[in-house]
């Protein structure tokens, strides 16, 4: 008799680069269930990208919005639950797990349980409220403040000294180090979550945090703790590693019995590097984003939830083994248009299975530069995947800056992973280009290193002026000279917009900003919003003279000397990414309109569309430049005039690079014929094949190691014994 399967449901299944919980819970159960098992993902709009990765939801389901209230979440769950039995429910999402809290016993009539906390005790530990349970409760946390008008931040801030944290009162947290900061980080997040924000004193340490599971009497079921190893600039844990402290342990347990908890849970805190104290940070009802790593140290929790809800009083799982580690990378995956659409018109829509990538074993051995999610998803990581797939290529070679770059502990997509210097000493180029130009030629020695694709921007220059030496030793490159590329920057394409060279695209108008008046004359120019851009990387968007101030001069402190001003352009995001050969000549080209952006304005979703206008007009710039290797292009349709804005072409492939391999247009690999001197590959007869299906990108964290971090800085590089 077939076994029948366990069905749960399960929300948060978006989050983009700052991923929701969801996603990681369900590849925890998906990965550690015994028996059979069907999820039902929960979403609230079809581009919860997460919700789309193969091998992890069988299907998904709009739901309610939480606004409409809890009998509109409650029907749309009923409704699912005829159609496609559920017997536990699982919210991921903060301001859900009140809403389930109160429809739980409706739930459990109809055959759904859950385990949650109560809707008082939940509101008892929102960020708003956690100051003052912890004073009620004699908990150690920092002083906080919730300033509801914003006209008093600067007051309340100054007071508290800096640095100091600005937080949403949902979500949302910064760090500022002055007054002027402090307001623009408060006016952020106070739109977005509304309430006003919390100004919480700065602790400085390392952070830990502790994920819970409690029965439905308030005891400890399971436990796992874990330090944050690697913060990125936003402050998020991109490398953690489960410890065992007996002192965080008995403190987490005191905290949960006055909590009077039940179902999962999460507890952040600082331990301070002047007492050595733990300082209770936030209390969160729902498991963290970090959760699949507890299924890494063979202590899955969120099964021994789903255990605990569907047959209460069941055995606590094993105690998470310490030292297991987890570094948060980035998934790439194409879901067929058609399966969104059904989503957007029935509500319901299954989640189609995963295309294997196709690998060869060639004899072109191809290093990459940029293989690192830690801070934005680097091109290299999309690089690689379409190599993988060139039949020509026979193995990859990461080249990693960091123990921090996450691609380092890709085995799936690197044969061996080296380390580059960083140049410590920038104002002496020659002696950082002596010492990369000595590193990648003992990597040539060992590794036979064929051709090497530099993929960030501020490394382009020093690779092309190595670029002879490394050709003489049999490693070749494509890439723009120093000349096409002022040519085609941000100050040089505002000059040939100024000469009509740009045909049928259009730049926007450009202010070069070298001191606060020309600021204040680009703003009473083009009002607000605005924006601000280095002129080779980074740019904001500014809603005030006051917030462009405060960016100007952070970028002023991390060392631009000159700062463009440009008008936003309102309109529908596209990109292009293309390849030209040494003569100029466009080889190859993707174009695509971008359909989910993450919150520093990178590509999550997107979609092929044809743009013969643009690109061919793309290939005359680029062949009068005399452009030669990859570029990135970045467009937006204006909504006024429905003209084409070029925005900005940077001289490597953009990060969303690996689609072009799932739409059978692997440029990376045309690259690498092209740097060779090999005629391009022609296209699949089918090639199009795939031109409907959608790109989409998701978080997810893999294994990692402190062995294999130290042995990248110890000596030099990491292999993974392939064939």
């Amino acid at each position: 008799m077939k076994t029948p399967a366990t069905r749960v449901a399960i929300t948060g299944l978006a989050g983009l680069d700052n991923p929701e919980p969801g996603l990681a819970t369900a590849r925890a159960l998906r990965a550690h269930w015994s028996g059979p098992l069907a999820i039902e993902g929960l979403v609230y709009d079809p581009w919860a990208t997460g919700g789309w990765t193969p091998g992890i939801a069988d299907r998904l389901h709009l739901i309610a919005p939480i606004a409409h209230g809890d009998a509109a979440a409650l029907n749309r769950i009923l409704a699912i639950h005829q159609e496609h039995p559920i017997d536990a429910l699982i919210p991921c999402l903060d301001l859900e797990v009140p809403v389930y809290s109160r429809l739980a016993g409706r739930l459990a009539r109809e055959g759904i349980q859950t385990l949650l906390a109560s809707a008082e005790d939940i509101a008892a530990i929102t960020k708003v409220s956690l100051h003052g349970f912890c004073y009620s409760h004699d908990i150690l946390t920092p002083h906080t403040v919730h300033v509801r008008d914003l006209s008093a931040v600067a007051v309340h801030a100054d007071h508290f000294g800096y640095p100091l944290w600005i937080k949403g009162t949902v979500a949302g947290a910064k760090k500022v180090f002055n007054r002027e900061q402090a307001l623009f980080e408060a006016e952020s997040l106070a739109a977005r979550w509304g309430g006003g924000v919390l100004l919480q004193e700065a602790v400085e340490g390392s952070e830990h945090v502790v994920a819970m599971v409690a029965r439905a009497n308030g005891s400890c079921l399971s436990m796992a703790m874990m330090r944050k190893i690697g913060l990125n600039a936003r402050g998020k844990g991109v490398i953690g590693s489960t410890v065992d402290d007996p002192g965080l342990r008995r403190l987490a347990l005191e905290i949960l019995e006055k909590l009077h908890w039940r179902g999962p849970l999460e507890l952040e805190f600082v331990r301070s590097h002047g007492s050595g104290r733990f300082y209770l940070l936030e209390v969160n009802c729902r498991f963290p984003s970090w959760i699949f790593l507890t299924e890494f140290a063979k202590a899955n929790l969120p099964a021994a939830l789903l255990r605990e809800i569907l047959a209460p009083g069941t055995r606590a799982p094993r105690p998470a083994q310490v030292g297991v580690m987890y570094a948060r990378d980035i998934q790439e995956i194409s879901v067929p248009a058609a399966s969104i659409t059904r989503l957007k018109r029935s509500g319901s829509a299954a989640v189609p299975t995963r295309t294997p990538i196709r690998r060869h074993r060639g004899d072109i051995v191809v290093g990459v530069t940029g293989i690192s999610a830690f801070e934005l998803t680097q091109p290299g990581l999309g690089t690689v995947r379409c190599l993988r797939a060139a039949p020509e290529v026979g193995r990859t070679i990461g080249l990693a800056y960091t123990p921090n770059d996450t691609g380092i502990f890709r085995r799936d997509l690197f044969d061996v992973c080296c380390r580059i210097p960083i140049d410590a000493t920038p104002d002496n180029a020659s002696a950082g280009d002596e010492r990369m130009l000595e590193r990648l030629l003992a990597i040539r020695k060992k590794h036979g290193m064929d051709v090497v694709i530099p993929s960030l921007d501020l490394e382009i220059d020093r690779f092309h002026r190595i670029a002879p030496e490394l050709q003489g030793a049999g490693v070749r490159t494509l890439l723009p000279t120093p000349a096409a590329r002022r040519k085609l920057s941000k100050i040089g394409l505002s000059r040939l917009s100024g000469q009509g060279a740009l045909g049928v695209l259009e730049f926007p108008e450009t202010i070069a900003v070298r001191n606060r008046r020309d600021l204040a004359l680009a703003h009473k120019r083009f009002g607000t919003p605005m924006i601000l851009k280095g002129v080779d990387a980074r740019a904001a968007r500014v809603y005030s003279l006051e917030q462009a101030e405060v960016v100007w001069s952070r970028f002023k402190e991390d060392g631009e000397t000159t700062i463009l001003a440009q008008p936003v352009v309102f309109g529908e995001e596209f990109g292009v990414g293309l390849v030209c050969d040494r003569s100029g000549r466009l080889i190859d080209s993707v174009p695509l309109k971008k359909l989910v952006m993450c919150e520093r304005g990178k590509t999550w979703s997107a979609m092929a569309t044809p743009l013969p206008m643009v690109v061919d007009q793309l290939a005359e710039l680029m062949a009068k430049v005399g452009w030669h290797g990859p570029a990135d292009v970045e467009l937006i349709r204006d909504s006024t005039t429905e003209r084409m804005s070029l925005i900005e072409i940077n001289p490597r492939f953009p990060a969303w690079i690996g689609y072009a391999e799932m739409i059978d247009r692997n440029l990376p690999r045309q690259l690498v014929l092209a740097a060779l001197d090999r005629p391009p590959a022609l296209p699949a007869i089918d090639g199009h094949r795939h031109q409907d299906f959608v790109f989409m990108r998701t978080a997810e964290e893999v294994p990692a190691s402190a062995v294999s971090m130290a042995t990248l800085i110890n000596r030099g590089e990491i292999g993974y014994g392939k064939d």
